[in-house]
This record gives C-alpha cells, structure tokens and sequence, in this order.
C-alpha cells in the first residue's frame, strides 16, 4: 500500500495564514498612519494661510509706512491668474508708488507708477476668496483698476484689484469709509477663478480673515 510522505497533520506543512490578532493589528497601524497624513496635511495648509496672512499684513504695513515717509500714494496690487503676462495659475501681489511728475512736463492722464519690490506670491495651496464677511467689503470684490508702470519704452499696462494708501496712511480705495477685509483659505486657482478646499465634513471654508481698518490702514486678524 502506497504511504503519502507528506504528513498532512505536521504542523509544519500547514499554510501559514493572518491570525485574528495580527489582523487587527495591521488594521490599527494603517488607521494610525492615515491620521497621522490628514493631521500633518491639516497642519501644512494652516501654516500656508498663516505665511500668505503673513505676507499680505506685511506688504500693507510697508505700503502705509513707504506712503507717510515719502509722500507718495501707495499701492498694493493683487494680480490674480491672468492678470500679468505670461502668468500661471498663482495669485502675486506688488507694490507701487505713485511716480511723481517731471518738473516742468505736462500733467498726464493717466496715473503711471513705479513697481517697488519683486512681486510677491502666494503659496501654493493658497487663494484669496470674494465675498463679505458680516457686511464688510472685500477688495477681490472690487472693480479693477488700471496700472501703468515700468519704463517709458517698455511700459506695462496692468488690470488688477488695488488697496491705496495716501500719504498720511489712509486707506482710500477701494472709495468708502468702512474697513474692508481679505480672505485667505486653502484652495487652488482654476481657469482663473480661486476654488476654495472644503474638507469633508466641515461647516465652513477653513480660512483667515484680515480686516484693513479706514483711518490707519493697519491690518489685523479677526477669525
């Protein structure tokens, strides 16, 4: 009589298999992991709003300051995707000043002025949105205004939405008497228009709110 050589009761021959423990285990680890990506992803879109809040209270702050110590009229342009030349999908804002008139020449239709600084860009994952907030005017809202500025022979013709500030630090557009407010929340620039992240199961658009008072034009959080 034929004897199989295999003992199909060794333990050793059996197929290894997950034991129910192992298997919860494994389990555990992965729900571990995809908390720890969603809180570290949370977190990196927080610091983003706070760099991009950051960096537009600057700008602002420098504009007021720029505009008192040289008399000049201030700008902060925000040029959103389209608005430049050769732009991408990114949000830049610049600085300009008021360029005084040539002794002497003719006064000019147009404003023109001079870009102060590089422009600056927000980062990625970063948009600024319209709309009001609890009834006060967002400058993305506002219609845009027409910059000339650069050289005379390489003149740039610029569309955009501004904030100005005179030289007593005033704000003075966009034209009103009320504050206004910028919007900072996660999002990305599609077509040209900002798109704004909302995480699933959230009430709200996680955003900043920086409100630019009348008087001072000194901005300051307010979420």
């Amino acid at each position: 009589m034929f004897v199989n050589s295999r003992n199909q009761n060794n333990p050793g021959n059996r197929t290894k298999a997950f034991t129910l423990i192992e298997m919860v285990t494994v389990i555990a680890i992965l729900v571990i992991l995809m908390t720890s990506g969603l809180s570290l992803l949370s977190g990196s879109g927080s610091q983003s709003r706070k760099a991009g809040t950051d960096m537009i209270s600057g700008l602002i702050e420098q504009a007021r300051t720029i505009a008192i110590t040289t008399r000049t009229d201030v700008v902060v342009a925000i040029a959103e995707p389209g608005d430049l030349p050769g732009g991408d999908e990114r949000c830049r804002l610049g600085l300009f000043r008021l360029r005084k008139p040539v002794a002497g020449a003719p006064t000019p239709t147009t404003d023109k002025y001079d870009l102060i600084a590089r422009w600056q860009t927000l980062n990625t994952g970063v948009v600024l949105l319209g709309g009001e907030v609890d009834k006060i005017r967002n400058p993305i809202d506002e219609k845009q205004v027409n910059i000339i500025y650069g050289p005379s022979a390489k003149e740039i013709t610029l569309n955009a939405q501004i904030i100005k500030i005179n030289t007593r630090g005033k704000l003075i557009l966009p034209e009103g008497s009320d504050p206004i407010v910028f919007r900072i929340a996660e999002g990305g620039y599609r077509g040209g228009q900002a798109k704004a992240n909302v995480r699933s199961g959230a009430a709200k658009v996680s955003e900043n709110l920086l409100k630019i008072g009348r008087v001072t034009a000194r901005p300051y959080r307010i979420d």
